[in-house]
């Protein structure tokens, strides 16, 4: 029996060697066009890394989303945006930028999860990240419970007695 690989971003049948090529290079199954777009993004390897393990568990991510004021690291559009910082931040206009940022998305009613680079570079820490990130992303796509709820009409002087 044959196994047909699929690209993670769009689910194409892919070559045995662009599967190996890109098993080789990102470490998950991805064609041509996806390899280019990953590359062109100009994300970090490492928020790459981060991108495709939460993308292999299935979730509707975006690489360097850009949300109409920002370019957000991934996000789960109009849910969820996980920004990775390093040590750019500690800058005084990096800061008052992140600040704004923050400010911006909380008015929007997005949740930002801020992550330090250096938690991505252990393998350990990095698992464990994914797990953490797994749960937010199911949380937020969870669909709210609808309650219904109905009324009595009020009682009667008769029926209080």
């Amino acid at each position: 029996m044959k196994t047909v690989h699929r690209c993670l971003e769009c689910g194409q049948p892919l070559s045995r060697g662009v599967h190996e090529f890109s098993k080789r290079l990102y470490g998950y199954s991805l064609c041509m066009k996806d390899q280019y777009l990953i590359g062109e993004s100009g994300a970090s390897a490492r928020v790459v890394d981060l991108y495709l393990a939460l993308k292999s568990v299935n979730f509707p991510l975006v690489l360097e989303y850009f949300d109409g004021h920002q370019h957000i690291d991934i996000a789960l559009p109009g849910k969820l945006y996980i920004e990775i910082y390093g040590p750019d931040l500690q800058a005084q206009g990096q800061v008052m930028k992140n600040l704004i940022r923050s400010v911006d998305t909380l008015e929007r009613k997005i949740p930002t999860i801020m992550i330090s680079n250096v938690m991505l570079e252990n393998p350990v820490t990095f698992a464990r990240l994914v797990t953490e990130l797994s749960k937010a992303c199911r949380a937020v796509l969870k669909k709210p419970r609808e309650f219904t709820v109905s009324c009595a009409p009020p009682f009667t002087a008769a029926q209080l007695q």
